[in-house]
């Protein structure tokens, strides 16, 4: 007597967050429940995240883009896993909504971006693509990273040696102590010298000159 072949029981989604606030694990458990099936697991910071890939294998990453001092920390952390031959899909989870954010994101490695804001129905489906080959990159968003391509930027000003030494720290979104060790000048010179940048750049504050440090790197190709 032949027996019936047994159905296969679904394999749940691993689902591994990084992001140093814990409650952001807990809170893609309750956004997820009822729509995905997956098990969370979470990472506070970049180095445990990529221990935790390493550990766990899974099936796909979400990533904060700030993590502690470093505003572009996760950034960091996506290029160092492709590096490290990291195949796994990566979504940005992330309060950023700057196009030169995102498209840097998506220059290293990352499949999609969506907003910490967003809808739970949003969020998950975000997930679902990432997690199954896709991108996605909310509509509006993709716009902006397209209009970046567009011609008649206005022209960058001109930066002393030193203040794109720093400018190019912030753009890896160094913190302003870690800036003055790698340069070997005063933490009081790198405040001066940053707020400086922000009067030539136009920036109303730390958050916005990174975002201007990179695009004027990409302007002037300078970019790291």
């Amino acid at each position: 007597m032949t027996m019936p072949l047994a159905k296969a029981t679904p394999v749940a989604l691993r689902v591994l967050i990084i992001d140093d606030h814990p409650v952001v694990a807990e809170g893609w458990d309750r956004i997820t429940r009822g729509r995905i099936d997956c098990e969370v697991s979470a990472a506070s910071g970049p180095c445990e995240g990529f221990r935790a890939w390493r550990r766990e294998a899974p099936d796909v990453i979400v990533i904060d883009l700030t993590m502690g001092e470093r505003k572009l920390a996760g950034l960091r952390l996506i290029e160092r896993l492709r590096a490290a031959g990291a195949k796994v899909p990566i979504l940005v989870f992330t309060m950023h909504r700057s196009p030169i954010i995102a498209r840097r994101a998506l220059q290293a490695g990352c499949n999609g971006i969506i907003m910490k804001d967003f809808p739970s129905d949003e969020i998950c489906q975000a997930l679902i693509e990432v997690a199954a080959g896709k991108d996605h990159v909310p509509s509006d968003l993709a716009r902006k990273i397209a209009l970046l391509e567009r011609p008649g930027a206005m022209a960058a000003p001109r930066l002393t040696p030193r203040e794109m030494d720093i400018l190019r720290a912030i753009s890896e979104g160094l913190s302003y102590r870690e800036i003055a060790e790698r340069v070997g000048i005063s933490y009081k010179t790198v405040t001066n010298v940053s707020q400086t940048l922000k009067d030539k750049l136009g920036a109303s504050s730390f958050a916005d000159l990174v975002v201007k440090a990179i695009r004027h790197l990409e302007q002037t190709g300078d970019a790291v």
